[in-house]
């Protein structure tokens, strides 16, 4: 980097961006909590592109190969948090069905099944269904080179 380069003031932007880059490599196991948290706190002191350089200078540099690895792996996340949601919904539902039998003295029909198999079917529907952010990110991908 040119020196004129280091002495360029930094925003907000730049420095969350580093501190992603940060947390990508304590999650991939090259950083400790400990460094980490050091780390981080040199990111959002740093006030030039220089300090900011140096915080990162010994990791791999991010590639947009790791960058859509992460992104895949941010959105599996977020499919089994759905998941967990449903699981959620099925024992609240369960145990009030349950409460309600024992309050009529009879094993109700299981009406929980109807909600839970309809949620169920739209959550594997969506393992299908194109991602409306896959087609925002390559529009700008579009724009950007063109």
């Amino acid at each position: 980097m040119s020196s004129d380069m280091e002495k360029l003031r930094v925003g907000t932007a730049e420095r969350e961006g580093v501190a992603q880059i940060l947390g990508s490599a304590m999650a991939d196991g090259r950083l400790t909590l400990a460094e980490y948290e050091e780390r981080v706190d040199a990111v959002w002191k740093s006030s030039t592109r220089g300090e900011l350089a140096r915080v990162t200078d010994d990791l791999p540099a991010v590639t947009a190969e790791s960058e859509s690895d992460v992104d895949k792996s941010s959105e599996w996340r977020e499919y089994f948090d759905e998941w967990r949601w449903w699981f959620g919904g099925a024992i609240i539902m369960s145990g009030i069905w349950g409460f309600q039998s024992i309050s009529d003295g009879e094993l109700n029909g299981y009406w929980p099944g109807w909600p839970l198999g309809i949620w169920a079917l739209i959550l594997v529907a969506m393992i299908f269904m194109p991602d409306d952010d896959e087609d925002d990110k390559k529009s700008k991908k579009k724009r950007k080179k063109g």
